[in-house]
């Protein structure tokens, strides 16, 4: 196995709100918003060894899901103790339920403040 040339420190992710896509993702997966930097655009937040960051850029152009019109570009997907409890949950911090579930069985696809897709995932079976 060859030595690496760099480490991954973070996922960073375009948004029109740094702050308020930090404290989204904070609160909807336990974490903690370790940075906001308002006359940056940018903000960041530790979810247990993981850091988000949240740049906010001019003209943001939401992801349309399923669509490629815009796409996705990314998704992120958390596992969750029980799937409706925690789609309440999300939905109460402002995501919203995507009208085109792929397999609502297995999982759920959201859709945060900004139109980001993210899923959340049951417990693995077997």
């Amino acid at each position: 196995m060859s030595t690496p040339v760099s480490e991954l420190i973070a996922f960073t992710i375009d948004t029109p709100d740094a702050s308020r896509s930090a404290r989204f993702y904070a609160d909807l997966a336990g974490g903690e918003v370790t940075g906001e930097y308002p006359e940056h655009g940018y903000a960041s937040v530790a979810i247990g060894a993981y850091t988000l960051n949240f740049q906010g850029v001019q003209g943001y152009a939401a992801p349309r899901w399923p669509g490629q019109d815009h796409p996705q570009q990314f998704h992120l997907d958390f596992r969750v103790g029980e799937l409706e409890q925690a789609v309440q949950h999300a939905t109460g911090l402002g995501a919203t339920v995507a009208a085109e579930q792929p397999a609502p069985e297995a999982y759920r696809v959201m859709l945060d403040p900004d139109g980001h897709p993210f899923c959340l995932c049951p417990p693995q079976q077997g």
